[in-house]
């Protein structure tokens, strides 16, 4: 992403500036690629764009507290009144009044919904909270934001990393299939799949606790590089986590270390259309370990063909499955 325009720091000429407006709207307005997050990254590398987009991040949010400030908003209205005779003043008060009970009504149901964040198949988003909290949503994920609590959160499905804001006075909790993670001020991840949720913290400090059955389980104290899996039974063991695994994702990379195949065909599938399968089951409990880039099943098909007596025979549905030779 380039400018033409070129001037000092901060002014409205400064390249930065421009860039940092045009990438804070695209990350909020809809969900990005990972090529679009690759090159957000390598942008905001630059001290000088990191800057001007936290900048720019902070002018959005203070905006949009201007714009419920009910001092703000009687300054609109007088300004929109023109100052013309007597009758016509009282026309436009009463017009004016009708809009404000319209807008409060409106506003009322919109305050009341939860606010969604999801992406599709191959995509990802970073959504910047109100609190200052990050949320990065990996592909085929679904959030929703309490429209009581700005830091209540339910994972609905898939993939997200919270990099959380500190506010000692205001919990941070995520739910996700009845497990529930409450933080501080923290980074961690939280996995959704149709049997288990896992949590992974890479920095601070998390409690995990799940509901079964009308009751709750004991919590858990989770340490940075420390995960868990909470199934229908309950929590499992609390294992170590290699914090490069965890969060390479949203450097647009799948890293597998000593992984299960199964496991790591799981993970690919994530980002295609085109599904892998692995019916050679003697195999499909084997180890791989190695990089890819998210979204290219080709390469890691390519990879573990070669490690393993294995071909892909592609099926009638589109999909591929792994054979023994």
């Amino acid at each position: 992403m380039s400018t033409p325009f070129s001037g000092e720091p901060g002014s409205p000429s400064d390249p930065s500036e421009s860039e940092a407006a045009a990438w804070l709207m695209l990350l909020n307005s809809r969900a990005v690629d990972t090529a679009e997050l690759e090159a957000f990254f390598t942008w905001r590398r630059s001290p000088a764009n990191a800057e001007a987009y936290d900048r720019m991040e902070r002018q959005w949010r203070e905006s949009r507290r201007l714009a419920d400030d009910p001092d703000i908003h009687a300054a609109i209205v007088d300004a929109l009144e023109p100052i013309p005779a007597k009758p016509r003043r009282l026309v436009h008060a009463a017009l004016a009044a009708g809009i404000l009970s319209l807008l409060a009504t409106m506003t009322f149901f919109y305050l009341s919904r939860d606010t969604v964040f999801e992406t599709a198949i191959g995509e990802q988003r970073l959504v910047q909270l109100d609190d200052g909290s990050r949320v990065h949503l990996d592909t085929g994920t679904k959030i929703r934001v309490s429209a009581t609590n700005s830091r209540a959160l339910t994972l609905d499905r898939g993939r997200a990393l919270f990099d959380v804001a500190q506010d000692p006075s205001r919990p941070f909790t995520v739910t996700a299939d009845g497990t529930e993670i409450l933080a501080l001020g923290t980074r961690f991840e939280v996995d959704q799949s149709a049997s288990n949720v896992s949590v992974a913290l890479v920095e601070g400090h998390v409690r995990v606790q799940k509901g079964i059955g009308g009751k709750r389980s004991a919590a858990l104290e989770l340490h940075p590089g420390q995960s868990v899996t909470m199934g229908d039974a309950g929590p499992g063991k609390v294992r170590p986590a290699k914090l490069s695994v965890i969060t390479a994702w949203t450097e647009g990379r799948l890293e597998f270390d000593d992984t299960i195949l199964r496991e790591a065909v799981l993970q690919v599938n994530r980002y295609s259309r085109t599904k892998l399968q692995i019916r050679a089951s003697r195999w499909a409990e084997q180890r791989v370990t190695g990089s890819f880039s998210v979204g290219d099943t080709a390469a890691f098909v390519e990879a573990v063909t070669a490690l393993y007596p294995l071909v892909a025979v592609q099926l009638p549905d589109g999909a591929l499955e792994l054979r023994e030779r």
